[in-house]
């Protein structure tokens, strides 16, 4: 059995693409309206260089496998939502993106710190969770319509599509979550000085 199906870029192109420009165009509207409401202060950052004694964490320790198990739950919610069309799945996406744009607009230099490094692949793994709950909401739309309930036979092929990207989901948030546990803290102590 062929997990990939020949064509899967193309056929899931379309889907992945907007997927990230929703994440994308979230992140910006999150930063133009903090930016708009603070003018990018720096505040985060002048926050942790005039205390002392300051966790990067906040008090949290930081285990790579807490935080997978988190993102992975975000994800999971994320595709589960596409059973209900996608509308949660949407709010999920857009509030998230907001949120870390939120960051970026109040203070650049403490968000490309403690962000960036694995906000990037782990941002990436959301949208591609958007993209698999956008599939199964159009699978789920199309056995209405066609009243035709062979799901594993029609849609065999959109199936195998939707494993193959949850794979790379999950190797994706593996990744991001050691990156954000173990690097990130690295990248704040050091440039912070604490």
């Amino acid at each position: 059995m062929k997990l990939i199906e020949k064509g899967f870029l193309e056929r899931n192109k379309k889907v992945i693409v907007i997927s990230i420009l929703i994440m994308f165009l979230s992140i910006v509207a999150g930063g133009v309206i903090a930016y708009s409401m603070t003018g990018n202060t720096g505040l985060i950052s002048e926050m942790i260089r005039n205390s002392s004694n300051v966790s990067t964490s906040g008090g949290i320790t930081l285990n790579g496998f807490n935080i997978i198990m988190h993102n992975f739950t975000v994800a999971v919610l994320i595709i589960l939502g596409g059973l209900i069309l996608s509308i949660p799945s949407l709010l999920l996406i857009v509030f998230n993106g907001i949120d870390l744009g939120t960051i970026f607009g109040v203070d650049l230099t403490f968000a490309c710190t403690s962000v960036l490094p694995h906000g990037i692949i782990e941002y990436l793994s959301l949208a591609l969770a958007l993209a698999i709950a956008l599939k199964i909401a159009r699978i789920e739309v199309n056995i209405i319509k066609n009243r035709s309930f062979n799901i594993f036979e029609e849609y065999n092929v959109e199936l195998k599509d939707i494993l193959v990207l949850f794979i790379i989901i999950v190797i994706l948030l593996i990744i991001a979550g050691i990156i954000e546990a173990y690097i990130t803290p690295l990248v704040v102590t050091n440039y912070y000085g604490i």
